[in-house]
């Protein structure tokens, strides 16, 4: 199976624990996309804070937006009522917060829509997720208004996500993860609670910043580093290896331990290495730079 076979889909989300590089994903992913001649939406949900909702061309065949709650939710009120008189009426902040204590998610209720819809409107829309609680909590709103609202259009509309996000042809849930123990433990439990949720359409899983240590590099360490002077060992170059090798073995581990813990869900997963464009020698030092600092740091950018 292809690894990436999530970057055909109409609707691609992303999401991951923060820190772990979904936001560079999906921006790697839109840019990707953008760059075969697809037309591309790349929307940031940044815990609907307040940033302000502008649709920006940012490569050729690439647009990006940041998504505003209040904004959708106009958006909403003018496509469903089709009355733009009551656009200031239902801008107020009043009226949101009133709705929201009315019928809570309502503002992911409207995001998700926004980003349903939109999918009509490009080859591939691929959504910058929050962090991994948050996300889930996103994704569960269709399902929770379906309930709440016996008929009507927001009824419609949310039956009809759930529909979208559940075929496997259309929608891909893409989960970021590091090979370290708590990353992989999140994954797997968000990857659980989507397959009890669209059973039809499993997450898929991307493995990031992952060290490969060059075979030369690994063989130099092996024949050389009980050999070193105390002095020649704390030099930056083989600390920084020393950190590699070690480092490297861990994730490994980790990996293995994936292999039977992710068999649930069928689908493959991409690795993607860590400062892969860098020669070996520039990628040490960078990674002494950022480690020697703070030895008791486990982080790597």
């Amino acid at each position: 199976m292809n690894p990436t076979g999530w970057l055909s889909k109409n609707l691609i989300f992303i999401t991951g624990k923060g820190g772990v590089g979904k936001s560079t994903v999906a921006q790697a992913c839109a840019q990707y996309l953008a760059s075969q001649g697809k037309k591309t939406l790349l929307c940031h949900v940044l815990q609907l804070n307040n940033e302000e909702q502008r649709l920006i061309e940012t490569a050729p065949n690439l647009h990006e937006i940041t998504l505003k709650a209040s904004e959708c939710f106009r958006e909403y009120i003018v496509l469903k009522l089709k009355l733009k008189s009551l656009y200031k009426a239902f801008l107020s902040n009043k009226i949101i917060q009133y709705m929201e204590r009315a019928a809570p998610g309502v503002k992911e209720m409207v995001v998700l829509g926004k980003i349903w819809f939109e999918r009509l409107n490009y080859d591939h829309v691929v959504v910058d997720m929050p962090s991994t609680g948050y996300a889930l909590t996103m994704i569960h709103t269709p399902f929770n208004f379906a309930e709440l609202f016996p008929g009507g259009p927001i009824y419609r509309d949310a039956k009809d996500m759930i529909e979208t996000f559940g075929n496997a042809q259309e929608t891909a849930f893409v989960t970021v993860t590091l090979a370290e123990e708590m990353p992989i433990q999140e994954s797997l439990e968000l990857a659980a609670d989507l397959k009890k949720l669209l059973p039809t359409n499993p997450s898929w899983l991307v493995v990031n910043r992952l060290i490969r240590v060059l075979p030369e590099a690994r063989s130099l360490y092996a024949n050389r580093w009980s050999e070193l002077s105390k002095e020649e060992a704390s030099s930056s170059l083989w600390r920084a290896l020393d950190y590699l090798i070690h480092r490297e073995r861990q994730q490994q581990e980790q990996l293995a331990g994936l292999k039977e813990s992710w068999s649930p869900y069928i689908k493959p997963w991409l690795e993607v290495e860590e400062a892969s464009d860098l020669e070996f020698k520039k990628r040490s030092n960078r990674i002494t730079e950022l480690i020697l600092p703070n030895p008791g740091s486990a982080h790597v950018g």
